[in-house]
Formats: C-alpha cells, sequence, structure tokens
C-alpha cells in the first residue's frame, strides 16, 4: 500500500513538536520532560501531539530522523562538487559547515542526551545505530567502496566529529580555540589513502 505524503501542515506541525522536544530534552533530560511539557513547549495540546507521536521514543525517532536528515544535506554537497574536484575535497570544502553544526552548543546537548537514553533503552539504541549505518553507507556511496580501510576511516572521522560535540560540553570557549583549517588539513589526511 502507497504511503500518503505528509501535508505542509502535518510537516509544520511535527518540526514544532520536534522543536519543542529538543528544547525540554536539552533543559530538562528525556525522562523529566514529560508530554504535557514538550505540548506547553509546542504551544498545542497533549492531545493533539499524540496525533503526530504516539510516544517520546516515537519523538526521539523523529530527532534521529532529523539529524539524519542533516547529515543527507551535507552528502548531497558533497555529491554537487564531485563535478569539479575529488571526493576527499568535496568532503574538505563541506567542513567549516559540518564543524558548525557539531560545535553548536545545542546540537551538542541533544546529541548527549538521545546517546545516554540510548544507553538505558534498547528501542532508542536500535534507532540511532541505524541511522549512524544509513549515514555510513551514504559516505561509503561517495567513496565506491565499504572496504575495511575505508570503514575504519569513516569511524576515525565519526569520532572526531562525534568528539567536537563534547568538546563543546566540556570547554565552553572550544568555539573561540577552534582552528576549521586545522580540521580540514586532518580530515584530507585520514581520508586520503595512502
Amino acid at each position: 500500500m502507497p504511503v500518503e505524503k505528509e501535508s505542509a501542515r502535518t510537516q509544520q506541525r511535527k518540526a514544532q513538536v520536534l522543536k519543542a522536544a529538543a528544547d525540554c530534552f536539552r533543559e530538562n533530560g528525556f525522562h523529566r520532560s514529560s508530554m504535557s511539557k514538550i505540548s506547553a513547549r509546542a504551544g498545542m495540546s497533549s492531545g493533539h501531539i499524540y496525533h503526530y507521536f504516539a510516544r517520546k521514543e516515537d519523538i526521539v525517532a523523529g530527532l534521529v530522523a532529523q539529524e539524519e536528515g542533516e547529515l543527507a544535506a551535507v552528502v548531497n554537497a558533497v555529491k554537487d562538487r564531485l563535478a569539479v574536484t575529488d571526493v576527499v575535497s568535496a568532503i574538505v570544502e563541506e567542513t567549516s559547515k559540518t564543524a558548525e553544526r557539531y560545535l553548536a552548543a545545542g546540537n551538542a546537548g541533544l546529541t548527549m542526551e538521545i546517546l545516554a537514553e540510548a544507553a538505558r533503552n534498547e528501542e532508542i539504541a536500535k534507532q540511532v545505530a541505524r541511522s549512524d549505518e544509513d549515514v555510513r553507507r551514504s559516505f561509503y556511496e561517495l567513496f565506491g567502496s565499504d572496504s575495511p580501510e575505508m570503514a575504519s576511516r569513516c569511524e576515525i572521522v565519526a569520532a572526531l566529529l562525534d568528539g567536537l560535540q563534547a568538546r563543546v560540553l566540556r570547554n565552553p570557549k572550544v568555539k573561540d580555540q577552534f582552528d576549521v583549517n586545522i580540521l580540514k588539513n586532518v580530515l584530507r589526511g585520514i581520508l586520503t589513502p595512502c
């Protein structure tokens, strides 16, 4: 049976709920963010939220999908550059925008909250792992390889970028101390075959 496309209004209301939930999760954590708190933050009734999301876990799935969509946009930007440059250079050219995303304190806090919940909640852990696999697969496609060497290179880049988010929370001045050109050189070194 074909999946019905959501109306613009439905998409807008879901985005409104996701933003409210993200704000609540950042401020209060997953367990202290009740559906009633999320609905108040979204400016709609709890019943209305349940029309879009049956449970908080479904909201988390929406947030994970939203992050995956942001990373898919990076992959698409890299693909657009491939007409004029190689894949490593295209990724390096996107690094400034990518770094901004990982250095945003709000993104870091939300990611850490979702990962903390994934450590306790098997369903959320599966959602996070599935999204991570999809993102890795898209990078393997960019490189035309999923060899063990390429998998290792991608894992090292992911660890580096995930680590930036942890640094934002540990060191609030990291953005002032961060040199994106050094990151570009490091990424080029990691992704360029020896």
